[in-house]
Parts: structure tokens; C-alpha cells; sequence
């Protein structure tokens, strides 16, 4: 129930019950009854609107927190894996190309295959696997200097930060209201449509029209608890935009040493070879002092 054409469904039901109600009632109890029982009824609607408004206010927001911490969980992930994939480059040329190629599976896993399996909140048990291999991977670099020993350290936070965002978003993936949230909120819906009908109008079609754009709020407030519970699929499902980015944008880079680090070397060596130049004609002149 989180697409557009659930919503016009709820809302065609909210508002058929609705009208189909006030017509049984109209039908049963003059118009002149209900009247006066306004001023006893319009003191009940306030306290029982106000907590039902509250309460599925609440809930709504609740639910799109929820849904801005699954998207916050998704790009730290994909930027953690970015992070291994850029630092990769200073390590060995066995580490280095491993490593990436481990990254770029793990990427095509996610957008592939975890991203259907998510939307049908189904357990994924596939991607478990390509992570486990990107976990050893990070792990089993041997570093050769204290320039790769510090490459190894953050490699190591970067790889924790991918499996702390990744348990994250699939225990989200899964999540769902329990049924006894959605039972309050039916029958909050129905006590606050019922007491609409106390309020009956000599103009049945104005009345008619007033309880249609409250039940059309409610249904659409429904859908939105609906469409927000649910961060992986329906129409405001999140994308895998930052693991397809990482897939067309970095990833397809050469898996080449870098270029500073390669350039650097015959520099240093060439400063030694001079330094050591100019000191041997001192060396040599000293016994003639």
C-alpha cells in the first residue's frame, strides 16, 4: 500500500464508506435529533480528533525519520566503499587490484540483486557473501612501509563503517509497522468519520462534500505512515544512486599504481645521488687541509 494507485484506492474507499454512511444514518435519525446533540458531540469530536491527529501526526513523522536515516544509511555505505576503493591505490600491486576488484563486485551485488530483494522485503542471503570476501580482503593486506601501515588502518575503519551501515539498512529493509498500530489506526479513522455524522446539514450535498475532504485527509495521511514504512519500494522508494554513481563514475578508473607515489621515487633518489656528489670533493680535500 505505498503507490499512487494505492493511495487513489484508499481514498476511494475512504470516501465511499464514508458517504455511505452518513446516507444509512440519514436515513434513520431526523436531522432535528442530531441537532441537538451538537453542542455535546462538537466537545468529543475536539478531544477525539485532536488525539487521533496526534497520535497518526506522530506516527508519520516517526515513519519519515525512519525513512531519512535508511537514505542516510545507503550513501554512508556507498561513500565507506568509495573510501576502501581510493585507498586501495597506495598498496601493493597484489592488494591493490584485488581489493578493487572486490569493491566493484560488492557495488554490483548491492544494485543488482540486494535492491530487488529489499523491495519485497525478502531476506538476502546473497550479498552476505561478496561482503565476507571484501572483509577478508581489507584484512589480509600485508602492508610493506608505514605508508601502507596507515593505508591499513583507515582501510580497516572504512570496512567496519560498510558493515555497520549495511546491517542498518537491511534491518530497515525489513522493518514494518506491527498490526496493532495499523488497528488503531483504523478505527481512530472510523470514530473520527462517525462523528462527522452528528453534525448533519439541511444542504446534504455540502455535508456530503465536508466529509469527503475528511476522509480524503485521513487516507492520504494513511498512505503517506504506509509509503514512508516502507524506505525500499513503492513510489517514494529509495534509489541505489550513490552505488550506481561508484559503478559509472569511479570504479571503471585503471587499477595503476599512483602516479605521484611512481614519480616521487627516481626524484628522491636523484636529491640522494647529488647530495652525496657534492660531499665527496669534501671528503676528498680534507686530508690536503
Amino acid at each position: 500500500m505505498n503507490t499512487l494507485g494505492h493511495a487513489v484506492i484508499l481514498v476511494a474507499i475512504f470516501v465511499s464508506i464514508a458517504l455511505l454512511g452518513q446516507r444509512l444514518l440519514k436515513g434513520r435519525i431526523e436531522i432535528e435529533v442530531l441537532e441537538q446533540h451538537h453542542s455535546a458531540a462538537e466537545g468529543m469530536l475536539g478531544v477525539v480528533g485532536t488525539l487521533f491527529s496526534v497520535l497518526l501526526g506522530f506516527m508519520v513523522a516517526a515513519a519519515m525519520a525512519r525513512y531519512g536515516d535508511a537514505q542516510m544509511h545507503v550513501e554512508q555505505e556507498a561513500n565507506n566503499v568509495a573510501s576502501i576503493f581510493r585507498l586501495a591505490r597506495g598498496l601493493s600491486d597484489v592488494d591493490r587490484p584485488r581489493i578493487r576488484d572486490l569493491c566493484r563486485q560488492y557495488a554490483r551485488e548491492v544494485v543488482e540483486i540486494e535492491w530487488e530483494q529489499m523491495e519485497h522485503h525478502a531476506k538476502i542471503n546473497h550479498g552476505w557473501e561478496g561482503y565476507q570476501k571484501l572483509w577478508e580482503g581489507v584484512v589480509s593486506v600485508v602492508p610493506e612501509n608505514d605508508r601502507q601501515s596507515n593505508l591499513q588502518q583507515a582501510l580497516n575503519e572504512a570496512m567496519m563503517g560498510v558493515g555497520e551501515h549495511r546491517r542498518a539498512r537491511l534491518l530497515l529493509a525489513r522493518q514494518d509497522l506491527p498490526n496493532a498500530l495499523w488497528i488503531v489506526v483504523a478505527f481512530g479513522s472510523i470514530i473520527t468519520i462517525g462523528f462527522t455524522y452528528v453534525f448533519m446539514s439541511q444542504f446534504p450535498h455540502i455535508h456530503g462534500f465536508m466529509t469527503t475532504m475528511v476522509a480524503t485527509t485521513l487516507a492520504l495521511n494513511i498512505w503517506l505512515l504506509s509509503a514512508y514504512s516502507s524506505p525500499f519500494s513503492g513510489e517514494l522508494q529509495i534509489k541505489p544512486m550513490m552505488f550506481t554513481m561508484l559503478n559509472e563514475s569511479v570504479f571503471p578508473v585503471p587499477d595503476t599504481p599512483s602516479r605521484y607515489l611512481h614519480d616521487n621515487a627516481p626524484a628522491k633518489s636523484e636529491s640522494n645521488e647529488t647530495r652525496n656528489s657534492r660531499s665527496a670533493p669534501a671528503a676528498q680535500q680534507k686530508p690536503a687541509q
